[in-house]
């Protein structure tokens, strides 16, 4: 690096822009993980967790069944993929083409990967890359991932509901105003009139006409919340075959919200890259009740558990993609029109 300071020659701020950048990223990294941090300490303390119960999973693991555990896997995968096609089902709605069960699938948990990184863009820059590869317009291909992602979150409000509204109890103001919003904001989804204000404020947004913004019918909205609710629930059962199989007695009927809740908080929780100890907290105080130390293992496990079966295929699928991309060379890259828009 060159001096700036001293009697040396000054450093153009061309040449000084990218350190400063990097220097900014890295500083806004380190107060991301610092309140992660925090928040989750914070968390813990409030819950009375021990150092000796967060460095212990044995009692969370019982009488482990691997036939079980297998399910769960097997359905948590089921899940993803449902929620991957269900994007590639939005871009069709949007007027795109649609991907199909593979295209989506491959898109999707590539982009996924990005949810990982601290802040909540990179998987929408995920999208936009993925989706150019793909022949989807980066604007449609994103617009459908930002659309959809409002509906799945209001799906795990919808399922996690239940469980949300005992922590409301006890919570202070500004969860209570949060979560409030959130309801409002579902509310607000089934509103046809208040989408497609909504749909026009994103196409003037990324530089598309208003005018040619899609208007949804009277069961757009519900349609699509059911779609999500319905993901969430299959999410919900995984976990709960999860818990079983680990040899510890939960109902299913508690499982499900308190598995939608947890994601929902973390997700919230901007600063948390995937929520992580955001989602744990929450899990080990909606489940301690019924698992007593155990809760705090399986809080643990469950995360291992659902990052690897993310993780696994997404990892391989960007593999797929990276050496597709180069061998493809300049077939990856998106055409363009006359008028010189990416298409």
């Amino acid at each position: 690096m060159t001096p700036t300071g001293g009697t040396g020659p000054a450093v153009p701020p061309a040449a000084s822009g990218p350190g400063r950048g990097a220097g900014r990223t890295t500083l806004k990294w380190g107060i991301q993980i610092a309140l992660t941090v925090l928040v989750t300490w914070v968390i813990a303390r409030q819950l009375g967790v021990t150092l000796e119960e967060a460095l212990s999973v044995r009692p969370a693991v019982p009488d482990p069944r691997l036939g079980l555990l297998t399910a769960s896997v097997l359905l948590l995968l089921a899940g993803f993929m449902a929620s991957a096609r269900l994007w590639g089902a939005m871009v069709r709605e949007l007027g795109g083409a649609d991907p199909g069960l593979w295209g989506s699938f491959r898109i999707v948990m590539t982009a996924n990967l990005g949810r990982y990184i601290p802040g909540k863009v990179w998987q929408v820059a995920g999208l936009v890359v993925l989706s150019r590869r793909a022949g989807i317009p980066a604007t449609l291909g994103t617009g459908a991932g930002v659309v959809g992602q409002a509906f799945h979150l209001t799906g795990a409000l919808v399922v996690g509901s239940g469980a949300m509204v005992a922590m409301v109890a006890d919570a202070g103001w500004a969860v209570r105003t949060g979560l409030g919003l959130l309801v409002v904001a579902a509310l607000a989804a089934s509103v046809p009139a208040l989408i497609h204000q909504a749909f026009r404020l994103a196409y003037r947004l990324v530089g598309l006409d208003p005018l040619t913004a899609p208007r949804p019918g009277g069961w757009f909205g519900p349609r699509w919340i059911a779609l999500h609710t319905g993901i969430w629930c299959i999410y919900g059962l995984s976990f709960w075959l999860f818990v079983i199989g680990l040899g510890l007695d939960v109902e299913v009927r508690m499982a499900i919200p308190v598995f939608a809740a947890a994601y929902l908080l973390g997700y919230l929780a901007l600063f948390a890259p995937a929520g992580i100890g955001i989602r744990e907290g929450v899990l080990i105080a909606l489940l301690r009740p019924s698992l007593g130390a155990a809760a705090v293992g399986v809080a643990v496990l469950a995360r291992l558990w659902m990052t690897a079966v993310e993780l696994l295929p997404a990892g391989g699928l960007a593999l797929w993609e990276t050496f597709r991309t180069k061998e493809g060379g300049s077939a990856g890259r998106p055409t363009r029109n006359h008028t010189g828009n990416d298409v």
